[in-house]
């Protein structure tokens, strides 16, 4: 990692124009969403209102109810993931497990990304090539967003635990868009597994595993994290053991900083993610536009590394929230093109 070293260095402060202007060549910030990130994007649902489910109320939400009531199935009071392990162990090949399947990922390949600029752009806009956004959700919009600016500016990768928008080759390996071919044997490119029956939940699956090699290898060399709306569920916690080994395993972590964006008190987070957090250096926001990547949009590792390591103030510059996509770009220009000329030095 470079080291930090802004001009007037006896100054208690480094300016936002110093952060715009002087982007330095830092390790990665990796960013990982969950359900809960979602819904905080979309709060007013897609872009025709569709509602964006979370564990909690996709039963009623995605439209299961009528379907599980006419099989009998108990499931009031049910984690709903648990809810389809059991139902999955009993009979896998069922017609209600498949109705359910198709069901959830009908609903989720519905959903539309609104035209005007929503939270995950702002999150997209606010990270740069080095950083990575990984996603436990099945909802299209992260890769969306990714597709309405990937040509346009430099955006970091994305990488999709499960998702309607992706698909793959088991064979060869390759992955793409939900409807694509495989360029190596033609042949229609199978849609990513949504659902997976908790006791089997090992992420054997090629196009999973191949995506968990990618985020383990981000972890282990990432100065900052931000886990936003996920809550690390009891389903998920083989994928919780991974990325702690990951991200713990190359040092103690005494220097980098964790950031938690999520709803729920401090108290019961922090005691949460307990094994993940470095010594002392961990936030937490219950609103995205409060957290250190909107306070340092495209400079959030020098926006956290300059108080933390260097002992001085970081003059923060909001993302602007309100503005449309046209007044959006001309104010990341300057911050674009600060990088540009850091790439051509280096």
């Amino acid at each position: 990692m470079q080291k930090l070293h802004y001009s007037d260095g006896n100054t208690v402060q480094v300016t936002k124009a110093q952060l715009i202007n002087e982007p330095k060549n830092m390790r990665p910030h990796v960013v990982i969403l969950g359900a809960g990130a979602s819904v905080a994007a979309f709060p007013q649902g897609d872009a025709s209102g569709k509602k964006l489910p979370t564990m909690d109320n996709l039963i009623e939400v995605v439209g299961l109810r009528p379907i599980l009531d006419d099989s009998a199935v108990d499931y009031h009071n049910q984690n709903f993931e648990e809810l389809y392990s059991q139902l999955y162990e009993k009979e896998p090949n069922s017609t209600l497990i498949r109705t359910i399947e198709n069901t959830i990922r009908n609903y989720f390949e519905g959903l539309q990304l609104p035209e005007e600029p929503t939270l995950y752009d702002h999150l997209m806009l606010s990270l740069r090539p080095k950083d990575i956004v990984a996603t436990f959700n099945w909802d299209p919009f992260l890769h969306d967003v990714w597709e309405r600016h990937r040509y346009t500016v430099p955006v970091p990768e994305v990488h999709l635990h499960g998702n309607v928008r992706i698909a793959c080759c088991i064979e060869h390996q390759v992955q793409g868009e939900n409807g694509m071919y495989c360029p190596h044997c033609d042949e229609k490119m199978t849609p990513s597994r949504l659902l997976y029956p908790v006791a089997i939940k090992n992420y054997a699956d090629l196009f999973i595993n191949k995506q968990w090699e990618m985020i383990e290898s981000c972890l282990r060399s990432a100065f900052t994290l931000t886990i936003f709306g996920y809550g690390a569920p009891e389903t998920d916690k083989e994928a919780f053991e991974l990325m702690t080994k990951a991200w713990k395993g190359k040092s103690p972590r005494e220097l980098e900083t964790m950031e938690i964006i999520d709803t729920k008190e401090k108290q019961y987070l922090m005691e949460r993610w307990k094994p993940f957090i470095p010594t002392f250096h961990c936030m937490h926001s219950k609103d995205f536009y409060k957290s250190g990547i909107a306070h340092f949009p495209r400079r959030s590792c020098e926006g956290l590394y300059v108080p933390t390591v260097l002992g001085k103030f970081a003059e923060p510059f909001l993302t602007p929230k309100e503005m449309n996509f046209k007044e959006l770009m001309s104010w990341l220009e300057p911050l674009i093109e600060a990088e540009r000329l850091m790439a051509k030095e280096a």
